[in-house]
């Protein structure tokens, strides 16, 4: 029996997502069109590819062995197709969705919105927050990046492909008038003064140190952001923990200033994750290299 080419992206998608109607999502066709697809698919290798497993579905072994060479085949298209291809802003008008931090934002963002805007770049860019369920829209395209730290761990960014971008660290910062802290925040300090903790799609990395050093800061207030939480101290004599570059950006100027760590911090990493199909996508590159540009003048 020949196979029918047309399964192929049918058959990685399924491959891939292990789920009939986010594999329709992600080959965008509908959910029957890709139940009928599944059913050829299994007459063809005499397999029934996805079984049952709790309340998901799981690959069977013939499904496990087509994984890794449907992916490379489905690659090597896409590259081919995708060789000679060039995006060109002055010739095509673009809009790109980015899912990123308030501080991603504000110290890799906003450095390539000025580059584009002084050189006439006419590309539209939409900044969306790392809200509950990102993954769901990079896995539907409706991303065309997430930018996230890879030390916090979310078991499904791995099935994206990433570049990492830039480091940082991380300092506390109080208001320039406070009378309670010198030089150095000491680890006493943490646990007594009015600290301004980060909750969003999940804790920091510095606030994950604090818990597995057993150094529980004296919680007074909780906000969703970095800048929302230095704006909440100036003015006052609470501390909270803040990556330093954007310190530098937003908290000098609104009155406040760094302090070194008694307790050591582990560097803030930043990483840029897309879908795989637009590995060789000529505009989702074109963004890729614009952004990988800023990082490196960072570094």
């Amino acid at each position: 029996m020949t196979f029918d080419l047309n399964l192929l992206i049918p058959l990685h998608a399924l491959l891939n997502e292990r789920n009939v109607t986010k594999a329709a999502e992600r080959a965008s066709v509908g959910q029957p069109a890709m139940s009928a697809s599944l059913a050829k698919l299994r007459r063809y290798f005499n397999d029934p590819l996805l079984v049952r497993e709790g309340r998901g579905m799981a690959l069977t072994p013939v499904a496990v062995s087509l994984l890794g060479p449907v992916d490379d085949i489905i690659t090597r298209i896409s590259d081919t197709v995708s060789l000679n291809a060039r995006f060109e802003p002055s010739a095509q008008r673009r809009q790109f969705t980015v899912a990123a931090s308030d501080y991603a934002s504000i110290i890799l963002l906003r450095p390539l919105l000025a580059e584009l805007q002084r050189d006439s770049i006419d590309v539209e860019l939409r900044i969306a927050s790392l809200a509950k369920g990102f993954t769901e829209g990079l896995r539907k395209s409706q991303y065309d990046l997430v930018i996230w730290p890879p030390a916090l761990p979310h078991e499904e960014l791995d099935k994206f492909s990433s570049q990492l971008l830039f480091s940082d660290s991380f300092v506390a910062v109080v208001d320039r008038d406070n009378p309670d802290v010198g030089d150095v925040l000491t680890a006493k300090q943490l646990r007594t003064i009015p600290y301004v903790q980060i909750e969003a799609q999940s804790t920091t990395l510095a606030d994950v140190r604090l818990k597995e050093l057993h150094t529980p800061p004296n919680v007074a207030v909780t906000t969703e952001n970095f800048t929302s939480a230095a704006c909440l101290v100036a003015g006052t004599r609470m501390t909270t923990v803040i990556p330093k570059r954007l310190h530098a950006t937003v908290g000098a100027p609104i009155g406040l200033r760094a302090v070194d760590l008694e307790t050591p911090m582990p560097p803030l990493i930043e990483a840029m994750y897309w879908h795989p199909q637009n590995t060789a996508n000529a505009a989702n590159r074109w963004l890729r290299e614009q952004i990988r540009r800023i990082s490196l003048t960072l570094e």
